[in-house]
């Protein structure tokens, strides 16, 4: 008899499953670690929390971990999600966003809980369904009480922007075009800034630090796109909004003109610090171990002294680590090249192409392509850092490859990502370390590709490139230890470095030239009669024998053809 339910986390399983058959209470399927598993091998049962069960009973059996990143899922996915107590929550106001002809795109509702805590659901009506469901997938998120504030914008009538839509309504009740955005503080699109360009605008700030910066970003691009801003603020203290300074007894102009030069939030230091730790510390799925190392590295641009937590190491005898029971086998990102938490920094001269190899290899291992034998592998997701180059030129020089990927790899759609960042970052900051783990966060990639390694921090005068190199280095590895990722990364050489010169190094602290377990560079094949064909030398020695090319030239398909691979002595 089969179950009379069965949990989330066991119909997600099965779902990326092949041959599933159902057998009383449980269900068989293939391996998804193998390709020759014609015989199902695979049971799954569900335990009486829903928990997902899973055993492979081939002679030599696929561990829990290995089968759940063959099918892109964590452990943690088979394990039901911890209930959460449910507040109680009465519905105080129903916001309707309408386009500018007056349909309806999509409701923000406003809840309330027992304690008086303030709750917001946004939802749309699904166009094959006709049911509401509560997200904004591919729905504009325009402004709110657009008719009226199109109406006023053509007509030259000054236009309020506010923080909320309770205070546009407070407003418009009085006759005034008012509007605001459906996200709250800090979530302005540049869709409403197009949407009022040009127009004559009042905008208010909420009497808080975030209020006010909020504000200030709004009113500089609204000010270029062409609009008369007059920025204003509540006499009253304490977060006061509109509404709130209305209640008090007070009229419109009683508000105050906001002057940021005068009484900025940039000038606080303490108000966005606190804002940002609330950020940190409200993030769930998130360690309380990384909670506090990440509130650590923002508090260091205040205490240069604090060096976060330190990783000490693991002491442990002779005897009883040789004795332990692991699993030492390897664990393949690309078969047998790279595995999970290795690192690799290519080094050429300029224009050679170690950008496009490494979107080369970026986008054929997330299609499930071996990017140099061209032979099917399993898919893994990636993140390319690209710290130099535009958009455009990005775009334009990356089609043929990402064209390419699709007809040759067996991924429809590539779980490959991309972080346009030309102007660099700097790493050295706390604020762009936090950054950059964000987007790490999003993604949580196999492997990340970044280049080129230099505007990757900028130097502040003062301190010897090794240390800086130094710090760096040791920051990848952090993030590496955390996102169990591997890591390759593209370096220039030395200004006025020969292009056939077989030492051809990572620019700058040697530091460079030690870190990574594979050390490439590109250098042309002096033996060649063709132009575009080159060599792949390692500037260190190898720590593990793996299948290299050795040679490679320039491609029709793909940017680079592997010539040669390193032979097996």
């Amino acid at each position: 008899m089969a179950r009379d339910w069965v949990s989330l986390e066991v119909q997600n399983f099965l779902g990326k499953l092949d041959g599933v058959r159902a057998n009383g209470n449980n269900w068989s399927a293939r391996c998804p670690c193998r390709n020759d598993d014609q015989n199902p091998s695979l049971s799954i049962g569900q335990g009486d929390d829903g928990r997902v069960l899973v055993t492979c009973h081939r002679g030599m059996p696929c561990d829990i971990e290995e089968i759940c990143t063959s099918v892109e899922l964590n452990v943690s996915d088979l394990m039901p999600k911890k209930q959460e107590k449910k507040r109680k929550l009465t519905l105080v106001e129903t916001y309707d966003f309408r386009d500018a002809l007056g349909t309806l795109v999509f409701q923000k509702q406003r809840f309330v809980d027992e304690d008086g805590k303030k709750t917001f659901i946004q939802r749309r009506i699904d166009s094959e369904t006709g049911e509401w469901v509560r997200n904004l997938d591919g729905v504009e998120k325009i402004l709110y009480n657009l008719p009226m504030v199109c109406s006023a914008r053509d007509s030259g009538e000054t236009i309020w922007v506010v923080e909320g839509e309770k205070d546009v309504d407070t407003l418009s009740e009085l006759g005034i075009a008012a509007t605001t955005m459906p996200g709250g503080a800090g979530k302005w699109l540049d869709i409403h800034t197009e949407t009022l360009a040009g127009a004559n605008i009042v905008l208010v700030a909420d009497n808080d630090d975030s209020g006010k910066k909020h504000a200030i970003d709004v009113a500089e691009k609204l000010r270029e796109a062409g609009c008369v801003v007059d920025l204003k603020i509540s006499r009253v203290k304490n977060k006061a909004d509109v509404t709130d300074h209305l209640e008090a007894g007070l009229s419109l102009d009683d508000l105050e003109v906001f002057e940021p030069d005068e009484e900025s939030p940039a000038e606080d230091t303490f108000g966005p610090l606190l804002e940002k730790l609330k950020e940190i510390f409200s993030k769930e799925n998130v360690s309380d171990q990384v909670k506090i190392s990440r509130a650590e590295l923002l508090l260091s641009d205040i205490n240069p002294g604090n060096q976060g937590v330190k990783n000490e190491g693991r002491l442990v005898e002779w005897s009883a680590f040789v004795n332990e029971v692991e699993n030492d086998s390897y664990d393949w990102v690309i078969p047998n090249l790279l595995e999970r938490g290795e690192r690799v920094i290519v080094v050429a001269s300029e224009g050679v192409g170690k950008t496009m190899l490494a979107r080369q290899v970026a986008l054929c291992s997330a299609a499930g392509l071996h990017p140099f034998k061209m032979t099917n592998m399993k898919p893994v997701r990636t993140l390319m850092v690209d710290l130099e180059n535009p958009e455009r030129i990005i775009r334009r020089t990356s089609k043929s490859i990402y064209g390419a990927t699709l007809h040759y790899g067996h991924k429809e759609t590539p779980d490959a990502h991309l972080l346009i960042k030309p102007d660099g970052i700097d790493l050295l900051k706390a604020s762009d370390r936090l950054m950059l783990e964000d987007k790490l966060e999003q993604v949580r990639p196999e492997i990340v590709f970044l280049g080129p390694v230099y505007k990757s921090f900028i130097d502040p005068g003062g301190r010897t490139s090794e240390a800086i190199a130094i710090e760096i280095a040791k920051y990848f590895d952090t993030l590496r230890e955390y996102f169990k990722c591997a890591m390759w990364f593209e370096h220039h050489a030395p200004l006025g470095s020969a292009l056939a010169s077989r030492d051809l190094r990572p620019f700058g602290s040697a530091v460079w030239s030690r870190w990574p377990e594979f050390g490439l560079s590109l250098q042309p094949d002096p033996t060649s009669h063709e132009g575009y064909v080159y060599e792949v030398k390692h500037f260190r020695g190898a720590r593990d024998r793996r299948e290299w090319p050795t040679r490679m030239k320039r491609g029709k398909i793909f940017p680079f053809e592997v010539l040669d691979f390193l032979k097996d002595d």
